[in-house]
């Protein structure tokens, strides 16, 4: 005889078992296929900075700069070495110890080749200085600064409209030119690193108006064992933001950029939270990315392209930050 059990279940179908497993597994694998695809998101939207904080946490600042290097270990060896932090206070120090010139004194006279000329730039103030309306009292940066005044971008705001700056240049001989010339603006005899550390490169002065950075697959031995020449030889690199910082300026009226190719990697090293730019002018024509690339790389921090510089020196795009365009059309 059979006796039916009470606490036994219905048998269940085994097509619904069946069902039900695969289910389970397409509702698994979907899940976790979810996950590494919002994993792989922050991963290609976050462009960490080699900043600071990124590393020490957001207070970082609050604790004495021995904490995280002492000032004996400081040299500029060990910061291309170590690949230090743009804002290290390390990098800070040794541009402001040896990579970075005062203004000259106002009271004390220009020297220029050809002093009757107001405007020596190829069109990049006229176009500036629209978008700012003819603003007095800005501060710039110009990179490459050249000789301080053969097609300076800067020169004309900085004696008629009483800017001040910072002009960069790695030429070296052209940079000793710069420096006789008795601007009114910060100069530095350095390169603008295109990566977020400082480090060493090896630069072509041999063109003039058109030296270079030469890029390491074009090197023929490694660069800790190039021997320089008296137009090629090895050139220390900052990142923009560490000079900005070493000179305590974060806020410029107005970029202009023209390193003949490396625009584009030294702009994306910028920490364009930490600045405020109004107004940017880059060389595009030497670049891999080309004019549209450096233009998504500007839209995506911000900028508004608002035209091109086409002249015979110069082949440059000119940029405007969103949030101050909207504040200058009010």
């Amino acid at each position: 005889m059979r006796f039916a059990c009470p606490n036994r279940m219905p048998a269940v179908p085994s097509f619904f078992l069946a069902f039900s497993a695969v289910f389970m597994f397409a509702l698994y694998y979907y899940s976790n296929a979810a996950a590494k695809w919002q994993n792989l998101s922050i991963v290609f939207t976050y462009q960490p900075y080699n900043l600071m904080e990124e590393t020490f946490g957001e207070n970082w600042a609050k604790e004495p700069a021995d904490k995280y290097l002492a000032p004996s270990y400081c040299t500029i060896e060990y910061a291309n070495t170590n690949q230090l932090q743009q804002d290290h206070p390390c990098v800070i120090r040794l541009i402001r110890e040896s990579y970075l010139r005062q203004p000259a004194p106002k009271n004390v006279p220009y020297n220029m080749n050809h002093s009757e000329t107001i405007d020596p730039s190829d069109g990049q103030s006229k176009e500036i200085l629209r978008l700012l309306h003819n603003q007095t009292n800005g501060f710039f940066i110009e990179c490459g600064g050249f000789d301080g005044e053969f097609l300076s971008n800067t020169l004309y705001m900085e004696r008629s409209l009483d800017w001040s700056g910072l002009l960069i240049e790695a030429d070296k001989k052209v940079f000793t030119q710069l420096i006789s010339r008795n601007r009114k603006a910060f100069t530095s005899p350095a390169c603008l690193s295109t990566k977020p550390f400082p480090m060493e490169v090896v630069y072509n002065g041999t063109a003039k108006t058109l030296g270079a950075i030469i890029e390491e697959k074009d090197v023929k031995q490694p660069q800790s064992q190039h021997k320089d020449t008296e137009n090629i030889y090895k050139m220390q690199c900052f990142p923009l933001y560490s000079i900005l910082l070493a000179i305590g300026r974060t806020d410029v009226d107005y970029f202009g950029l023209d390193v003949e190719g490396a625009e584009y990697k030294i702009l994306k090293t910028i920490p364009w939270h930490k600045v405020n730019m109004k107004t940017v002018t880059a060389e595009w024509n030497h670049v891999t990315e080309g004019e549209p690339g450096l233009t998504r790389l500007m839209e995506s921090n911000k900028f508004t392209k608002t035209g091109l510089i086409s002249n015979y020196y110069t082949r440059e795009v000119v940029y405007i930050q969103n949030s101050f365009n909207i504040y200058r059309e009010k």
